[in-house]
């Protein structure tokens, strides 16, 4: 049995920019605790939460995310619902957005930008390449 992979196609919510590339996602960071600035490589495959930078990212270390291309920050207001860390927001392809926790080693995150259950469903489905929409 094959294990069919959701690789979210995301985008910058203020340029538009593609951010995904293959199957990652690649944004300028911050690190707050160490100072540092540079890339990071973030899995775009829904549910895996492999990161690749070559910065000093120690667990539980909180980073802010901006744009590679318009430099603009994607953090929004709200909190993580799992450990109260800043969360970032990137618009989907396909509609609505995708939130996710900043704090390394944080599984927070959510689908967003959906009215109602019929329209996630629709969501999911183009998402999912599958007939049903």
């Amino acid at each position: 049995m094959t294990k069919h992979l959701l690789v979210l196609q995301l985008r910058c919510p203020q340029c538009g920019a593609c951010l995904t590339e293959g199957t990652q996602v690649l944004l300028d960071a911050h690190v707050q605790d160490t100072h540092q600035d540079g890339t990071v490589r973030l899995s775009a495959v829904f549910g895996e939460y492999t990161c690749e930078t070559d910065l000093k990212l120690p667990e539980g270390a909180i980073v802010e995310f901006r744009c590679p291309h318009c430099d603009a920050s994607v953090m929004i207001p709200s909190t993580c619902k799992v450990c109260k860390a800043p969360m970032v927001s990137l618009n989907l392809d396909q509609g609505g957005y995708v939130e996710f926790c900043s704090r390394r080693g944080c599984k927070g995150h959510a689908l967003g930008g959906i009215g109602n259950i019929d329209d996630l469903m629709s969501l999911m489905n183009r998402m999912l390449d599958t007939p049903f929409d």
